[in-house]
């Protein structure tokens, strides 16, 4: 038995800094649906969204919508409250990932290594003295460091930060799009990207991927979405037991941060093979250069049958009779 999509929605948009890319993923989500044979409608994430989803009596809807509007448990919430089933992470678990130093601690206590960190907040570095932050700072980790906000995506206000006079323009950047910094020891290997999907209640990673461009610097916004300055390996160049490892830590890390349906974990792999978790995203793109499709296609899964069977499984949770 099969449950029917009659009326899909995919939600993409909102008012972050992500929004463009948003509208990207959204738009492939619905290509990628009517391949399937699933008619689905683009909603943007806008304050009539809700009354359109209640309205339209939506069977189902596929969130696209990245940075802190839909990823930050909080339109995850008010499907929930709107009765609306949708694909992806509870609110409470959202709430989770969308911290990355809440999802540092909690993956470090399950077992995971992860680079050594501090956080300050925005106001801490305006009424402390500066000078001695950064003291303390490089003193404790080292340098180079990695410097970003503690919530959000898209490597959006990242810096690789090799000197200590470099250290507080990055932060001042960092904190442009967001109140609290995280500055990570830097940690030399391969960055990788694993997506887990749970079809049932198994979260199954697929393949680990790799971006690649040595002229390119990892942390350009531009660069990470744009197929003419970045490719994508899959499965990443690491050796096969290195793979495993990857993809067990985010099999790890979708059940400690309690994730359902669909996620991403990104990590470092350093050259003993050993991943090193960095940050979980329950809201993986749909661009061009984004892993999720990338790696559907390698295990022969079209992007567009997988998010149809996510459909189908968030309509079913909430209770609708199967046809």
């Amino acid at each position: 038995m099969t449950t029917e999509l009659e009326r899909v929605a995919v939600i993409a948009g909102g008012l972050s800094n992500e929004r463009e890319v948003s509208m990207r993923s959204g738009r492939r989500a619905l290509y990628a649906l009517s391949e399937a044979g699933v008619d689905a409608t683009l909603y943007d994430a806008d304050e009539s969204l809700l009354d359109r989803l209640v309205a339209d009596r939506i069977d189902a809807a596929y969130i696209a919508v990245h940075g802190a509007s839909g990823e930050d448990g909080s339109l995850q919430s008010a499907l929930e409250l709107a009765g609306v089933p949708y694909v992806g992470s509870p609110a409470a678990s959202c709430h989770l990932a969308w911290d990355k130093v809440v999802a540092k601690v909690l993956m470090s206590r399950a077992g995971l290594a992860t680079p050594p960190w501090v956080a300050i907040s925005a106001r801490s570095f305006r009424e402390l003295a500066p000078a001695q932050l950064v003291r303390s700072i490089t003193d404790q980790l080292g340098l180079p460091v990695v410097v970003k906000p503690a919530t959000s995506g898209s490597t959006l206000g990242m810096s690789l930060v090799e000197t200590a006079g470099d250290l507080p323009g990055a932060l001042v950047r960092c904190f442009t799009f967001g109140d609290v910094a995280l500055i990570e020891r830097y940690v030399a290997g391969q960055t990788i990207e694993t997506v887990v999907v749970e079809d049932d209640e198994t979260p199954t990673a697929l393949p680990p991927a790799a971006f690649q461009n040595p002229d390119v610097s990892p942390f350009s916004f531009e660069a990470r979405y744009s197929a003419d300055l970045i490719t994508v390996a899959l499965p990443a160049p690491l050796p096969d037991d290195a793979l495993r490892a990857a993809a067990r830590a985010a099999e790890l890390t979708h059940q400690v941060l309690g994730l359902r349906d669909i996620s991403r974990t990104d990590a470092i792999v350093d050259d003993d093979g050993t991943p090193w978790f960095l940050e979980a995203a329950i809201s993986p793109g749909l661009t061009e250069t984004s892993v999720l499709p990338l790696a559907a296609a390698e295990v022969g899964r079209p992007l567009g049958q997988l998010l149809a069977d996510l459909l189908r499984k968030a309509h079913r949770r909430a209770g609708v009779p199967t046809a």
